[in-house]
């Protein structure tokens, strides 16, 4: 897929439309699509799970301070979610436009895993009844994953 500024980044084809998703939200919040910021667009993209920063700096050839800063770009945006790490580290994933995800995160590799429920709803319900407005939420779910315990054993 070409980006902007003529920087080919090859996309899996079921990845194309979650591509033109955050370019387009990127261009109506008047963001321009530089060269960094598409090097880290490339590589979250086409990560098959969420990164942290050292790695998107590797993929993408980019220094961290680059990478940290368009990361925060990305999240106020609304096409980037944090996802902490017990240890105080964080990993990064893109998302649609205002979604968010939960996951499974490994204690030991790190691997995070979406998980297809949200719990939100109910929350926003409980906190609206007791007089909370502007809610949000993290939940995110820590142990082994199933390599990590096989490793272990």
């Amino acid at each position: 897929m070409e980006f902007a500024k003529g920087i080919s980044v090859i996309v899996p084809a079921t990845k194309t439309r979650d591509l033109e998703a955050i370019l387009n939200r990127l261009r109506e919040r008047k963001m321009r699509v530089t060269k960094n910021r598409e090097r880290v667009i490339g590589a979250l993209l086409t990560a098959e799970k969420p990164l942290n920063a050292e790695q998107i700096r590797e993929r993408g050839d980019l220094d961290l301070v680059t990478v940290y800063r368009n990361v925060e770009a990305f999240e106020q945006a609304g096409v980037l979610q944090r996802i902490p790490l017990e240890n105080g580290t964080q990993i990064f994933e893109l998302t649609a436009p205002d979604e968010h995800y939960h996951h499974l995160v490994c204690r030991e590799c790190h691997q995070a895993e979406r998980l297809d429920v949200c719990v939100g709803e109910e929350m926003r319900k409980v906190a609206k009844a007791n007089g909370y407005s502007h809610i949000a939420h993290v939940l995110e779910v820590y142990g082994l994953c199933r390599e990590c315990v096989e490793d272990n054993a």
